[in-house]
């Protein structure tokens, strides 16, 4: 072997050595965050990624086991990247069925299944509309799980779902963090906006509070990462006995540790099996 190969050989022994590196230790701190922001909200100790971008997968498995019992339910889910990775894959995979609605091609075809995916572009004019006739399609009157992941309009999406009227068990809202749980701040209504990395989008978690406690939620939890905000309706409440009756308690701070990969790669073959 040359020593240029060897040479070669050497640096990508150490790059691999590094990203294990780097996934241990981050590891270790989403377990230490864990940890210790469990003890301030107990439901956070259930946290778990399968197909979620954080730990969003546990916290909607035991949110839901306590909303609707342990058979499968329904879901409505806006703002699913390519199907990959979202908050409802792996409700699919327990048996629920449901819609999705978002602006990018999935990566695998869903006709004919438990799934019905829309591919459109949402304002808040047109969301009630488009949830709509997607769920009557489906068959279903309200979703038992709501998520909304739309990278800027939200709120303003969030607050004509409401008007619709929908009302799910469960509500699932991205927040932006950036804002103390004390700030009501929304972004602008932009129907042409397109997130950009920024801190510009959505809305802070008092705001969407404002919004869900005025038509009868209740906030149970903010994932580990300060990402997603967790909301039930308030008769299901009383099934979280544990968690503070100060919501302002359950606000996460932005903490974008990116969860790391557990297991082999994922497969669109085990993907396209979850549909039935």
């Amino acid at each position: 072997m040359s020593k240029l190969a060897s040479g070669w050989e050497a640096a990508h022994r150490i790059a691999r050595a590094i990203v294990r590196l780097e996934s241990y230790m981050t590891i270790a701190a989403l377990e230490e965050l864990k940890s210790s922001r469990s003890a301030g909200n107990p439901l956070l100790a259930f946290g778990a990624k399968d197909y979620s971008q954080n730990d969003e997968d546990g916290l909607i498995e035991e949110i839901t086991r306590r909303t609707i019992g342990e058979h499968p339910g329904t879901f409505l889910e806006l703002g699913v990247g390519n199907g990959l990775e979202n908050n409802t894959l792996n409700l699919l995979a327990k048996g629920w069925r449901g819609a999705w609605l978002g602006g990018e091609e999935l990566a695998f075809a869903c006709e004919a299944t438990r799934l019905r995916f829309r591919q459109c572009w949402i304002d808040k004019d047109n969301i009630a509309s488009l949830c709509r006739e997607t769920l009557d399609a489906h068959g279903i009157d309200q979703p038992d799980l709501l998520s909304v992941d739309l990278d800027g309009n939200d709120h303003h999406v969030c607050a004509s779902l409401l008007a619709a009227p929908l009302r799910p068990a469960v509500w699932v809202v991205e927040y932006n963090a950036r804002f103390s749980p004390a700030t009501r701040w929304v972004m602008p209504y932009d129907p042409a906006h397109r997130w950009d990395g920024s801190d510009h989008f959505g809305a802070s978690l008092g705001a969407f509070h404002d919004l869900l406690a005025g038509a009868g939620y209740r906030l149970v939890a903010c994932n580990l990462t300060g990402a997603n905000a967790f909301f039930v309706r308030a008769d299901l409440a009383p099934r979280f006995p544990e968690v503070p009756d100060d919501w302002k308690r359950l606000y996460m701070p932005a903490t974008y540790l990116r969860y790391p990969a557990y297991g082999h790669p994922q497969s669109l073959r085990t993907v396209r099996s979850l549909l039935g």
